[in-house]
Formats: C-alpha cells, sequence, structure tokens
C-alpha cells in the first residue's frame, strides 16, 4: 500500500475555542505561495500524496465559476458539496446541463444509484438502474463541463489532466 500523511508528519493547522475551551484541533499539511505561484510557505509534510476526495470541491467549484460558470445559489451549492442523489438534486444538476446547454450524457462521473435510502428504494422497484446524474459528484460534473462551455473549451475531454480546465 502506498504511504500516506501520517499524524507524525503532519503539523497544528487549526484550533477551534469555543467559551475560552479548545473545542477541535485540525492537523495536517499545507502549502501556500504567493501571488506569482512560487511557495512562499510549507507546512508538514507536503511531499507525501493525499487523497482529498470531496474536500477539493469548493476550489473545483470556484476554479469552474473563475472559467465562466454563471452558478449562484443551489446550484452552486450542488458544485461545492456532495448531495444524495434525490430528485430535487437530480433537478438542480439538470438545470446546471441546461444552462450549459448540455445533458447528462456529457457527464464524466461514473453511474452511481442514490445514497439517499428512499429515492434508491423507489428506483430499484422501478427497475431503475445507476445513473451518472444521481451520482453524488455530478453537480461538480456539470459545473465544470459549464465552465467548459463557457470557455469555449472541449467538453468530451474534460477529465484529462491536460485539458484546460
Amino acid at each position: 500500500m502506498p504511504e500516506t500523511l501520517t499524524v507524525a508528519s503532519s503539523v497544528e493547522l487549526a484550533v477551534i475555542e469555543r467559551s475560552g475551551f479548545v473545542e477541535s484541533r485540525h492537523a495536517g499539511a499545507a502549502v501556500v505561495l504567493d501571488p506569482a505561484g512560487a511557495v512562499a510557505l510549507t507546512l508538514g509534510d507536503v511531499e507525501t500524496p493525499i487523497l482529498p476526495r470531496s474536500s477539493l470541491k469548493p476550489l473545483q467549484a470556484l476554479g469552474s465559476l473563475t472559467a465562466g460558470a454563471e452558478l449562484a445559489g443551489e446550484r452552486l451549492a450542488l458544485a461545492t458539496a456532495s448531495h444524495s442523489g434525490t430528485d430535487r438534486h437530480v433537478a438542480v444538476v439538470r438545470g446546471i446541463l441546461d444552462q450549459a446547454g448540455l445533458d447528462e450524457s456529457h457527464l464524466g462521473c461514473p453511474a452511481a444509484w442514490p445514497t439517499d435510502t428512499a429515492t434508491r428504494d423507489e428506483l430499484v422497484r422501478e427497475l431503475g438502474s445507476p445513473q451518472r446524474i444521481r451520482m453524488n459528484c455530478s453537480g461538480k460534473h456539470a459545473a465544470m463541463l459549464f465552465a467548459c462551455v463557457a470557455s469555449g473549451w472541449d467538453t468530451a475531454t474534460y477529465l484529462d489532466p491536460a485539458h484546460p480546465l
């Protein structure tokens, strides 16, 4: 198994206090860049790879906004977070895709069952199947696709690491 960031190689990055009592301590590693993008400060072990998963969604949404995706309200909320695949969530993601002139066939995320139990059970009873739009990351993917459309970038290759997105 590959090495991951350990507690011993982390540093305390934040302390939350409430009413004079330390409520929580948050450890990790961080890199601070100057305005030109050069490393100004490192804290903890910044060389060992990490798997940030959904914690990067707000930053990815910021990138989509910067690239021209005009999102606000619940559409912006689903671009920054995971969702449980309810019909309401699907409607919001479809709204983002509609705004971009796209549909769910453009989504590059894998098909998934909703994590919302009632919605999943209803789809199973209806002999449904996993869908990309029900995947918990589909809001982020829809926002990325919207950014591609707004910037004139190819939507078919938006997941390629060499893509401008």
